[in-house]
């Protein structure tokens, strides 16, 4: 079975300088708040139940809004402050049951109207304990983490990090229960040296495609979501 999983944790600093005063989960592009996008990608794909992590200054809002628009769907709501994007990964993992895998994505990652669903509909034939990547071509990221996959391996990806690669990550993880363990013997200060941990503990990596991706941390990332958007539904 396949568990969603969002990470709402961050601050939304730079949102904020620039003049937005609602928590980041519930800032709109195009009309649309980014953590009602993103559970309808997770609605889309068949997945009613997903894991939540909120700030604590945010977690009351944000839940509110979820009980107000989507009566339907089943969440599990984490109410933590956490210094890292892996901390909160891990949150998210510490539940996981044996049975399940995890398609986590973070609340401001921004792809093509289908590209979500299209993305689960490929990666629910991963064998049992792969990890699955969601990677794009397109970089517009100040420090990406960068993938190279294997050439006629069907997306295997044979290195994570470094300087270069055919790819970079973007946001969506498709996870086995098993890393949970891996996950509680240490500590990372970054989501991508748990990657890199995983991924030279022998567990195997693949890579899907989701076309351009934007991470919406400034105002003019929002602009260009938009655009970007719009263009799509053209």
């Amino acid at each position: 079975m396949i568990r969603g999983g969002i990470i709402a944790a961050g601050h939304g600093r730079r949102l904020k300088k620039e003049g937005f005063s609602c928590p980041k989960p519930l800032v709109k592009i195009n009309g649309e708040e980014l953590l009602g996008r993103t559970v309808n990608q997770f609605k889309a794909a068949g997945i009613n139940k997903i894991r939540i992590i909120f700030r604590n200054s945010i977690c009351k809002d944000c839940s509110n809004y979820l009980a107000e628009k989507f009566p339907e769907m089943e969440f599990d709501i984490i109410c933590r402050d956490t210094k890292s994007s892996a901390e909160s990964f891990l949150c998210l993992l510490k539940k996981i049951q044996s049975e399940e895998k995890l398609l986590i994505t973070t609340v401001d990652s921004i792809f093509q109207e289908g590209a979500f669903r299209a993305f689960t509909e490929k990666a629910v034939d991963a064998l049992e304990d792969e990890v699955v990547l969601g990677i794009t071509r397109f970089v517009d990221d100040e420090k990406p983490l960068f993938v190279t996959l294997k050439e006629g391996a069907k997306g295997r990806i044979n290195k994570i990090g470094g300087q270069s690669g055919n790819a970079v990550t973007c946001g969506v993880y498709l996870v086995p229960a098993k890393i949970r363990k891996i996950g509680e013997k240490e500590q990372f200060p970054a989501l991508r040296k748990f990657l890199g941990r995983l991924f030279d503990s022998g567990i195997p990596f693949r890579g899907i495609d989701m076309g351009i991706g934007i991470d919406v941390d400034r105002l003019q990332d929002v602009k260009e979501a938009e655009k970007f958007l719009s263009a799509s539904r053209l």
